[in-house]
């Protein structure tokens, strides 16, 4: 069986940001513009197979990708740790020395 030229399934420079594409799927773009990307649509899987998956897009709740704040207890611990690392690192500087040459 011989195989057939098959265009590869990824986005190009002339598809939509997914942004685009999201303001599209809520109909929040002008008339114009709609109707470029239904010209766009028309020609690219990509960007139809794309809308589906975005229509399920949340937006994040605010301080959600926070990391949490480190116990203070710990945080103490840590500065008091890398204060007493970094003192002999800048001494070791200081004098000229290196781990190698110790």
């Amino acid at each position: 069986m011989k195989a057939s030229s098959v265009n590869s399934f990824t986005k190009t420079i002339a598809c939509p940001s997914s942004n685009i594409l999201l303001s599209l799927h809520f109909q929040a773009l002008s008339p114009e513009i709609m109707a470029l990307l239904s010209h766009h649509l028309a020609a690219c899987d990509f960007c139809c197979a794309e809308i589906p998956l975005l229509a399920h897009y949340q937006k994040p709740v605010k301080g959600e990708g926070k990391p949490p704040d480190i116990p203070i207890n710990l945080r103490i611990l840590a500065e008091s740790l890398l204060g007493k690392s970094g003192s002999k690192r800048k001494k070791s500087v200081k004098f000229g020395l290196s781990l190698t040459e110790a």
